[in-house]
């Protein structure tokens, strides 16, 4: 089965529908499609004629309807507006219930019925009374979505310590997992966690990079403490620090208390 990739206002990940040849759509098109619950919605075309990323979550009813008009964008600017007021009013009832939870988006379905809160939270929250108020002030059907950090930067955009678009929001389809080992292949332990995390508050996606060049490039290393022989200098000496991508190291000279830089073909592993 291979499937069409909806971004939709309310959601992290894009939307999946069933592959139709029939339908002549392009990336990046704006369409109005119908989701399983019948309803219309308006979503921007992702990709096209991929496999699913789960098969259990492809919208067996949805299908693309038409191309979105002018009077569509005009109706989403509209529901925009109303989105960011309903969005100061959660706010508020959020602090009146003193929940522990971070409302960063109101976002109305595209036939107006439906509204959407996203926010984040460090744990579970329970929201019933919230949604009850919600309800009754709105007339709406209410959904809560609960997202992570990361997929709360990909939604909202930004740039980046590096002066670009957030690689998240710009061109990442996947959010790959990150961790402390990709850190230490690099040698970033020191930099510190305020230079090693992005907008999100995680570690850089951009971490993962070039993760797989280091580990390539340690294995004609060794490792920091190691001693090693330099045959030139006829001496042995301790690793106390490495420079991967240069394929130099310092090494120190117990006997002579000196050090010295070498590169890694002159020296031998003992």
């Amino acid at each position: 089965m291979k499937v069409i990739g909806l971004d939709v206002r309310h959601s992290p990940k894009p939307v999946e529908i069933s592959y139709n040849e029939k339908v002549d759509v392009s990336v990046k098109d704006g369409v109005i499609f119908k989701d399983d619950d019948g309803k219309e919605e308006y979503g921007v075309i992702a990709y096209i004629n991929k496999d699913p990323r789960d098969a259990d979550t492809v919208m067996a009813r949805g299908k693309i309807l038409r191309m979105s008009t002018d009077n569509d964008l005009q109706k989403l600017e509209k529901f925009g507006d109303d989105g960011q007021e309903a969005s100061l009013k959660c706010k508020a009832l959020v602090a009146k219930h003193a929940l522990e939870m971070r409302v960063f988006a109101g976002v109305y379905s595209f036939d107006g019925l439906r509204l959407y809160f996203l926010f984040t939270a460090e744990a579970r929250v329970d929201f019933r009374d919230l949604v009850k108020d919600l309800a009754s002030t709105f007339r709406k059907q209410i959904h809560l979505r609960q997202i992570g950090p990361r997929d709360r930067a990909k939604m909202i955009g930004g740039y980046g310590k590096c002066g670009r678009e957030l690689c998240c929001s710009s061109f990442l389809g996947k959010l790959e997992s990150i961790n402390m080992e990709m850190v230490r292949v690099q040698g970033l332990e020191s930099k510190g966690s305020s230079k090693l995390s992005g907008a999100c508050g995680k570690l850089l996606c951009c971490l993962k990079y070039e993760v797989e060049a280091y580990k390539s490039l340690r294995k004609a290393m060794p490792r920091m403490g190691d001693m090693v022989k330099v045959p030139a200098e006829g001496k042995d000496g301790k690793v106390i620090a490495l420079d991967v991508l240069n394929q130099k190291m310092k090494l120190y000279f117990p006997e002579s208390k000196d050090t010295m830089i070498v590169g890694a073909a002159d020296i031998k592993k003992l």
